[in-house]
């Protein structure tokens, strides 16, 4: 199942309770065992506890949350189902930062994950289509249609947003439960088998050397910023992310106009993306962030500096450092801003270490800049509004409603940037392959 590959690797291996390697595994945890898990998940819940600042963004009772899990969290039989069951208190955070890896030495063979073809769509993960031989029984009147794409409604019982989509990893050969709404509001209930074979993927994707692609057409330039993570991208002779970005944006210092393309940049580290976006400004921007006072993020004029118009693109993948980046050349007045609805993720990232070698990753700095709109959960403010929507991807096809609004976005930056509008095959030849295909 193509949801958040990186939440599924990280928690997929705390679902045992299903497991069919559960008889290899002793039926009680010993004392020291039950001490370990309570230690552990004590640590991990107080530390969100002081941190976190989102609980009542998200309208969760955290306490109420412990009393429900706390007891099946220590009466687990062993280190799998603890986990599973650490899993399941964070799934109540519908938060795109958070994740959770386990204490486990691998689990490399051992997990799969449903190999269904699914997109966000609206803030919703949508079926684009079913693994071969599935032999689901589908609604009669979807069954034969292409274009039915229901919405996932849930995933093992847990309702399928933010971290919910973790629960689609499983032993391999076991039945991953989903419930799915079809375009007539009808709800219907499916068991999909988990492949046989191990199919989790690498924690991060590394994106080599395509996390960065530049070019122009006649006097607009184009570049594409995949990442702000130096350890997801393949760097130049000295290692350093932003003397290839400072390099790529003196390359195209002296057009007009540029488009800087942001779909699908997840963030990364503010070391990396902060002197970047320097270079775009004429005076100093700053943030606060955190709770009690915070502390001031300052992003300082650098040079070279470009003079030329921006338009930013974003889309339904853009998190994070990828949204910062558009939001701080927008307030700025340096960027307008062009595409869909990004994540939502708006704060930096805490690391809480559990006893037992686990990890979880959360939000724990806010935006508390006063007068500034925060952006957790609802995406930054966008000046041109140009979604993927399910009605046209119901009407067109996936494929065919992907292109149309990648089309459109770009027909709008040439637009805005004053260039001829029969530069738009070229623009889209230069960016074709890149970080505006749709990912297969």
């Amino acid at each position: 199942m193509k949801l958040n590959y990186r939440r599924i690797f990280a928690l997929g291996a705390a679902m045992s309770v299903w497991a069919a390697i559960s008889a290899e595994l002793p039926s009680q945890a010993s004392g020291d065992s039950k001490a370990l898990f309570a230690e552990t998940f004590d640590t991990h819940w107080q530390r969100l506890r002081d941190d976190y600042p989102y609980f009542e963004l998200y309208g969760v009772d955290w306490e109420a949350e412990r009393a429900e899990h706390r007891p099946l969290a220590l009466a687990a039989a062993d280190p799998d189902e603890f986990a599973w069951e650490l899993a399941r208190l964070l799934t109540a955070l519908p938060d795109p930062h958070l994740s959770f890896i386990p204490a486990m030495d691998t689990i490399e063979g051992r997990w799969s994950v449903p190999e269904v073809e699914t997109r966000m769509i609206e803030r919703r993960p949508v079926v684009i289509a079913w693994p071969e031989g599935s032999q689901l029984k589908l609604p009669p009147a979807y069954a034969e249609d292409p274009k039915a794409y229901p919405e996932i409604i849930s995933i093992q019982g847990v309702i399928a947003v933010g971290t919910a989509e973790i629960l689609a990893a499983g032993p391999v050969g076991s039945s991953c439960e989903l419930r799915l709404r079809w375009p007539d509001g009808t709800e219907t209930d499916h068991k999909l088998r988990r492949p046989d074979k191990s199919n989790l993927p690498p924690p991060k994707k590394h994106f080599g050397s395509d996390w960065l692609v530049k070019g122009r057409v006649g006097n607009v330039g184009y570049l594409a910023v995949k990442t702000f993570d130096p350890e997801i991208a393949t760097l130049g002779p000295d290692g350093k992310m932003t003397t290839m970005l400072r390099a790529a944006l003196k390359e195209l210092g002296d057009t007009d106009g540029l488009i800087l393309d942001l779909q699908g940049n997840g963030g990364g580290l503010v070391a990396a993306s902060d002197p970047f976006l320097g270079n775009f400004l004429k005076r100093s921007q700053s943030y606060r962030w955190g709770n009690a006072g915070g502390k001031r993020r300052v992003i300082r004029p650098r040079t070279p500096r470009y003079k030329g118009k921006v338009v930013a693109l974003v889309d339904e993948r853009s998190a994070s450092g990828g949204e910062w980046a558009a939001r701080i050349l927008r307030d700025a007045g340096r960027a307008t801003v062009v595409g869909g609805r990004t994540i939502g993720a708006e704060a930096a990232v805490h690391t809480s270490e559990g006893p037992d070698g686990s990890i979880v990753k959360f939000s724990a700095w806010p935006m508390v800049e006063p007068g500034v709109k925060p952006f957790q959960e609802v995406g930054i403010e966008l000046d041109h509004f140009l979604p993927l929507t399910l009605k046209d991807v119901r009407r067109l096809g996936y494929e065919q409603a992907f292109e149309q609004v990648r089309r459109a976005r770009f027909a709008k930056a040439l637009e805005l940037l004053g260039a001829p509008a029969t530069d738009l095959e070229a623009l889209l030849a230069l960016a074709e392959g890149q970080s505006l295909t749709a990912s297969k």
